[in-house]
């Protein structure tokens, strides 16, 4: 299975927000605004034009995601980079800083774990 790794970054260390952008445990600053693990064949890869997704829990902060939006950075070049010998791949995602006026929109999630487990012991 091929692994993706995709890294949002500022086309502009200095670019808005700089300095709340943090590398952790060093907490030396960063131009990295994202990152996302794919693990799929034919994983979906950013173009230009498309926005980073920003994701939070509206009602309960801290605690897992409940809501989404498209976020105020916008890809302006996409670079990949695959490695010969493995099925590794990463992409790096050159951003500008374009804030939209953006809604968070509640995510739709399936059935939960527990349900799906409860429902096929009552069946058995």
């Amino acid at each position: 299975m091929r692994q993706t790794w995709i890294i949002y970054k500022s086309n502009d260390p200095d670019d808005f927000g700089w300095e709340e952008r943090q590398l952790l445990p060093s907490e030396s600053l960063t131009s990295i605004l994202s990152e996302e693990w794919h693990y799929s064949t034919t994983p979906e890869i950013p173009k230009v034009g498309d926005r980073v997704r920003e994701y939070a829990n509206i009602k309960d902060p801290g605690n897992g995601v409940t809501h989404g939006r498209d976020g105020d950075w916008l890809v302006a070049r996409v670079c990949q980079f695959a490695s010969f010998d493995t099925e590794e791949r990463i992409v790096v995602c050159y951003c500008q800083y374009q804030p939209i006026d953006a809604r968070w929109e509640e995510l739709r999630r399936g059935t939960a774990v527990d349900e799906i487990l409860e429902e096929s012991h009552q069946t058995v």
